[in-house]
């Protein structure tokens, strides 16, 4: 009986040092694009994301009205210049949920309102 207690404090001994020693999972977060107001115009998108790190798996939730606005996925000069030339998703449906898949700088504009009204939004996804 002796011996089946000493066993059992070894695997626990065994276990806890795997608990301590492997990573944590990484759990994606979910975050909605403007929070409380939304993708839209007349939002600071620069203070949204400040304080903010993202990681791969994430996911951004864009709500809008999309009889007025959109979401394209464009490289830095799309956001830059605000143009769709280059883009790498569109997405119209009002509610889309795009899951940051790599590492890098990720950039969103509204066709309609970027270069006027600044409807666009800069991401940096680190990987976990």
């Amino acid at each position: 009986m002796a011996r089946l207690g000493k066993c059992f404090v070894n695997v626990a001994a065994v276990v806890m040092t795997l608990v301590l020693v492997l990573p944590s999972p990484n759990y994606a977060a979910t975050y909605y694009v403007g929070d409380q107001d939304g993708w839209t115009y007349n939002v600071d998108f620069d203070s949204w994301v400040a304080g903010k790190t993202f990681y791969v798996g994430d996911v951004l939730v864009f709500i809008y009205d999309n009889t007025q606005h959109n979401v394209f996925s464009v490289d830095a000069n799309g956001y830059n210049t605000c143009s769709t030339n280059k883009y790498y998703g569109s997405y119209a449906s009002g509610n889309d949920q795009i899951t940051l898949t790599a590492a890098g700088n990720w950039y969103f504009i509204c066709s309609y309102h970027c270069d006027y009204a600044s409807q666009k939004v800069a991401i940096t996804a680190y990987s976990s």
